[in-house]
């Protein structure tokens, strides 16, 4: 034991040296586990940090699809909460595009707490080569992240994804996480996560196990119209300077995803977000212009559709929890316009059209 305990005080820098060398391939095989996603092996509810861990649900719903991959098409509805709360579920999404008329698919609903597009990045990088849709939703808080938010993804920061094309677009455009070669610090930061939220049931010989609540909003945690109203003066006082700010970065990111998208002949929907139209009327017209407009030519130079349910979906104030976020009501509207959509394109792409 002494002898043991001499060898980890060595301070012989051929030792120090062979030690590095043994750590390397070790540290590499464990973020194999996670980048190749087989540590999906551990069911969803044991991997779940809480109730509402949408990064780990991401994180093992692609890495589950890269081990197991769909037979059929794949659409992946990504965006921040917004876009979590639009539908009642990837399931129910598929089932009616089904019931619709379309081809059978398998839908993901891959919204999370303030996604940015470096995120949804890694999931067009990591999601398997199976005919794959990406549903990309777009709306005004899409474009308030900064540059660092964004490349904290190379470190696998919140989505335990490895992306190469996220690290290469951050280093050679914005020069920041130059030296991000693995995920390790987001893995290591989700296994400390994990520890916390559930050491106490571990020391008490429980098994942890938690169901993921895909929606946080529902008519008992509903603002009222009023509070709604003042969310509208606060975002164009306080918010619209950080989109003003970060609306670049935003574009070129969005770009860079949309370019990946189609080298891997990923087919890319853009989705204008819901937006309860009846309390920000035209409250927030010269913001969604500076996007709107940008994103309309990428459409066009990526030739992906550009699709606004907004313009044709009457969703009433009472069916939103806020500005931006359904609630059931409004998610059984959303979903239904949102199938009719996606079959139409599915249908046109399986003819030999272009689905735009």
């Amino acid at each position: 034991m002494d002898s043991f305990r001499r060898g980890f005080r060595n301070r012989n820098p051929l030792v120090l040296v062979v030690a590095a060398l043994l750590l390397v391939p070790a540290l590499l095989g464990f973020q194999w586990l996670f980048t190749s996603g087989a540590w999906t092996a551990v069911p969803l509810d044991r991997a779940l940090r809480n109730p509402e861990d949408s990064f780990t649900y991401i994180s093992w719903m692609v890495g589950r699809a890269k081990q197991d991959e769909p037979a059929v098409a794949s659409l992946y509805l990504l965006g921040g909460s917004s876009a979590r709360e639009s539908i009642v579920g990837g399931d129910s999404l598929a089932a009616e595009i089904r019931k619709d008329g379309g081809p059978r698919v398998t839908a993901y609903d891959l919204g999370s707490i303030n996604q940015n597009f470096a995120e949804s990045l890694s999931v067009v990088d990591a999601a398997p080569d199976t005919p794959a849709w990406l549903l990309v939703g777009v709306n005004l808080g899409r474009f308030t992240s900064t540059k660092q938010e964004n490349a904290q993804q190379a470190e696998g920061r919140e989505i335990l994804l490895d992306s190469t094309a996220v690290h290469r677009f951050v280093s050679s455009n914005w020069g920041l996480q130059k030296y991000a070669y693995t995920i390790l610090p987001g893995i290591w930061s989700y296994i400390t996560g994990w520890a916390r939220d559930h050491g106490a049931q571990l020391l008490a010989g429980e098994s942890p196990s938690t169901q993921y609540a895909l929606h946080r909003y529902s008519a008992e945690t509903r603002r009222s119209d009023s509070q709604k109203k003042r969310l509208v003066t606060k975002w164009n006082t306080s918010r619209k300077p950080v989109f003003e700010q970060n609306r670049a970065a935003n574009l070129q990111m969005l770009e860079e995803l949309l370019a990946q998208a189609k080298e891997r002949g990923v087919r890319v929907v853009l989705l204008e977000l819901p937006l309860n139209e009846e309390i920000v009327k035209d409250s927030f017209a010269s913001s969604q212009r500076q996007y709107r407009v940008p994103v309309t030519k990428l459409a066009e130079k990526y030739d992906y559709p550009y699709v606004d349910l907004n313009q044709t979906v009457d969703i009433p104030s009472r069916d939103f929890q806020d500005l931006s976020h359904l609630i059931a009501p409004g998610r059984v509207i959303w979903q239904h316009a949102l199938a009719e959509e996606l079959t139409r394109l599915l249908n046109a792409a399986d003819s030999g059209g272009s689905g735009g």
